[in-house]
């Protein structure tokens, strides 16, 4: 009886081969070669948003300004005067505002784009790379 519970144990104990370990190991290796660049990508995305939506809160702030002045600023002092808050994953906010009739805006994201604003369309633009500084 002990001789067939002993058999009978020895007979459940199989582990994985080598080459099952090895397989796996490719196989998540191929997927983590997937994802790693989706990932990055999602993340330059994701700082290119944040661009655009501080040119929006800017051309927000814009106006305002004009409201109370009668002409547009080109300083990002007086954005934040005015209650623009910049985000720290987007340098370089330039303001360039020109009288009373228009203006235009510049931000540098961290992704290495420059997006530009300009208030007689409306539109927000790619432009040329760019290096991000923090802080700026």
């Amino acid at each position: 009886m002990l001789s067939m519970i002993r058999k009978a144990r020895e007979e459940r104990e199989g582990g994985f081969t080598l080459i099952e370990l090895l397989v796996v190991i490719i196989i998540i290796g191929i997927l983590a070669a997937i994802a790693i660049p989706v990932f990055l990508n999602q993340r330059k995305k994701g700082y290119d948003a944040q661009a655009k939506s501080d040119l929006r809160n800017m051309a927000t702030a814009e106006e305002t300004y004009l409201t109370d002045y009668s002409t547009y600023t080109s300083t990002e002092s007086d954005l934040v005067g005015e209650g623009f808050n910049p985000s720290t994953n987007v340098g370089s906010h330039v303001p360039t505002g020109s009288g009373a009739n228009s203006y235009s805006l510049s931000v540098c994201s961290q992704s290495g784009s420059t997006w530009t604003y300009a208030s007689g369309t409306g539109a927000i633009t790619k432009g040329a790379s760019c290096t991000f500084t923090a802080g700026t």
